[in-house]
């Protein structure tokens, strides 16, 4: 089996790829083109649908977390969590997955963002997030705040302290 076929084991479910010409065809092309993004360019072809790629991104950037170790900060404040990686999706490939591993074959359309993180028990973990969210973390993105500058009480604020994404050295 290659490396290929192992990592995007879940393409298979989703469609009936030919693996030894996909990675003929893949590995023919630029070295500079990671896997997902030539599916999303043969989606672009028409030779491909689109929810197979957003398949192939969200299993490459799982891969990726799930090689972190999350290293907890130090100094007092809130940090944005260092393992976050945020996935913006037109379907819902988490769903998608979940079904696909009992039997179930469905494609959903949904569009969300996705976040994909290590949490403080350093698990790798998936949750749909808001742009109210991004908001709020994009205050987070220029080094930590203390909570004078945040709203620990709000529990918008608490759910994402709860989840990992913001991590709390101030009161651990």
């Amino acid at each position: 089996m290659h490396s290929l076929e192992q990592m995007y084991s879940c393409l298979t479910l989703f469609s009936d790829l030919n693996w030894s010409e996909v990675i003929k065809e893949y590995e023919s092309l630029s070295p500079d083109l990671t896997f997902p993004e030539y599916l999303q360019q043969k989606c672009l072809e028409g030779d491909c649908p689109p929810y197979l790629y957003e398949l192939a991104f969200y299993e490459m950037a799982r891969s990726h977390v799930e090689s972190l170790k999350l290293e907890l900060p130090q100094k007092p404040g809130l940090y944005l969590n260092p393992s976050l990686v945020f996935l913006n999706f037109d379907f819902d490939v988490k769903k998608m997955l979940e079904e696909a591993s009992q039997g179930q074959i469905h494609v959903y359309e949904k569009s969300h963002i996705l976040c994909l993180f290590r949490n403080k028990k350093n698990q790798v973990h998936a949750t749909e997030i808001t742009h109210k969210d991004l908001e709020l973390l994009q205050k987070l993105e220029n080094g930590p705040l203390f909570d004078c500058d945040f709203d620990l009480k709000a529990d918008h604020d608490q759910k994402l302290i709860d989840l990992g994404i913001i991590i709390n050295s101030i009161n651990p």
